[in-house]
């Protein structure tokens, strides 16, 4: 009990036997936070009845995990800096004050990809669990199956067309992970020239390309774009939240996946290829017949 005490005035993390309050924090992205629900179902199987506190960013990143039904409460805006452990601990001491365990589960380190785990993994690992389902998690509300199926009816879709969802656009490190936008354009083409799938394209609002041959939402939201593809017959994406949120649903996909390794932020779908080279390789080492001959192959 003096020991447990003293590591939470220490702001290390300990451990409970029988916790009745967890706070679970993670201020990374989009991918980062559904990589992290198969924890918080965990969580509540090896703790019955435990009420489980989440702190998140605003915004999209609260839309991203709001229909969680194994989080009791938010913090929303929640924000620390992971990066220096004198702020991390003072973190971890203000929330014991409150709750018997607490994980925070953003990578205190630029080098968190060298162990070479997944994310998925990393987070289990940090908060003691083992995962039934090796795989991320995304909850779609009937809310985001209406707006879906409006947005897929203003459109004039009906349920025999062929859909492809693209979403060609990092969030962040755009330099490391993003494929050149006239890449995208090239295999826009010869999917158009050869197939008859009608394209959605999914950026930001402040996105300045057009993808010439598809159907660009811009700033479309987060929910209704899930149910999108996850009604989709075919995701075509890079490194990015949209592409971990496509691995939690049955839809075939491919990442073309530039930056950290695949097996620390590729994407985990029985359903999903990867075309990807050596880790930080340059956006241009992967071809556009490289990706076309891999759809090809798969549709």
């Amino acid at each position: 009990m003096i020991l447990s005490a003293f590591k939470k005035w220490l702001g290390i993390s300990h451990s409970c036997e029988n916790p009745k309050s967890i706070f679970v924090g993670l201020i990374g992205g989009v991918g980062d936070l559904v990589a992290a629900a198969p924890s918080v179902v965990a969580l509540k199987i090896k703790y019955p009845g435990v009420k489980i506190k989440f702190g998140v960013g605003d915004g999209i990143f609260f839309n991203t995990i709001k229909n969680d039904p194994n989080i009791d409460h938010f913090e929303t805006p929640f924000f620390y800096d992971a990066w220096k452990k004198r702020a991390r601990r003072k973190t971890y001491r203000e929330k014991y004050k409150e709750h018997d365990l607490v994980f925070l589960l953003d990578n205190g380190t630029q080098d968190w990809w060298k162990p070479k785990k997944h994310l998925v993994d990393i987070y289990a690992e940090k908060c003691g669990v083992n995962l039934k389902n090796r795989r991320p998690i995304f909850y779609l509300s009937d809310n985001d199956y209406e707006e879906a199926q409006n947005k897929f009816n203003e459109l004039g879709f009906s349920d025999n067309d062929k859909i492809l969802i693209l979403a060609p656009e990092a969030r962040s490190k755009k330099k490391m992970k993003e494929w050149p936008y006239e890449r995208f354009l090239a295999l826009i083409q010869k999917i158009n020239k050869n197939h008859d799938f009608k394209i959605i394209t999914f950026v930001s609002k402040d996105n300045p390309y057009d993808y010439n041959g598809t159907i660009p939402l811009k700033g479309f939201a987060l929910g209704p774009s899930a149910a999108m593809i996850r009604r989709a017959n075919f995701y075509l994406g890079l490194d990015n939240g949209l592409t971990h949120i496509a691995s939690c649903f049955d839809v075939k996909m491919i990442s073309v996946h530039i930056g950290y390794p695949i097996e620390c932020a590729g994407p985990l779908s029985p359903f999903a290829t990867t075309v990807a080279h050596k880790p930080f390789d340059s956006p241009e080492s992967i071809s556009v017949e490289e990706v076309y001959e891999t759809f090809q192959s798969l549709i």
